[in-house]
């Protein structure tokens, strides 16, 4: 009997100081690195186990000329996005469980100028794509808390050009068909905020 009360009072304890560090109707900005590059988001705690976060996620971009076969590259690689999580911790602790959608402007491009001169592209096949992750929420001082979270992206990657060769047509077909073998894409994210 004992060792109940002192489990019990435990629990309320642990749970008395999680929801003290984050309580109903506060908010927070911070900023991170993702998997689709630097970000800056915002979180409201809707309930005592429910929070909604909004994060704006790029500011990555490396372009570089090759040559590939007969052509001249001019390529760009971009990472950037917007995105909306739902956030659950069941155990009202630090642990959570979320679900979002991603709206991704990443890309990988080129310009091709050779025997034909094209456009083409690699991005998201969806462009609002759906996103589940885990992850954790902890408080490290007064105001401040750092999280992270590691998930999927439900979606795969699709190639496209302008181009009207139908060899190059027929290679981005090919390329697709690798694609589509992988539907979902890993994320991955951490950043610290401050409460207020």
């Amino acid at each position: 009997m004992i060792f109940r009360t002192l489990l019990a009072a435990s629990a309320l304890t642990i749970t008395g100081s999680v929801l003290n560090a984050q309580d109903v109707g506060e908010t927070s900005v911070g900023a991170g690195i993702t998997t689709f590059g630097p970000s800056l988001h915002g979180e409201y705690r809707a309930a005592p186990n429910l929070g909604v976060r909004g994060m704006i996620m790029g500011g990555i971009n490396e372009s570089e000329t090759f040559d590939f076969e007969d052509y001249d590259v001019d390529g760009e690689a971009k990472l950037g996005g917007v995105a909306v999580f739902a956030d659950y911790y069941p155990l009202l602790n630090a642990w959570r469980v979320s679900g979002g959608l991603l709206l991704s402007n990443s890309e990988i491009s080129g310009d091709f100028v050779g025997p034909e001169s094209f456009d083409g592209e690699i991005a998201l096949k969806n462009d609002i794509a759906p996103v589940i992750t885990t992850g954790f929420n902890t408080e490290f001082a007064p105001g401040w808390s750092f999280s992270g979270d590691i998930g999927i992206v439900i979606s795969s990657l699709e190639a496209s050009s302008d181009s009207t060769d139908t060899a190059v047509q027929d290679e981005i077909d090919s390329l697709n068909d690798d694609l589509s073998d992988l539907p979902a894409l890993p994320y991955a994210g951490i950043a610290v905020s401050y409460r207020f």
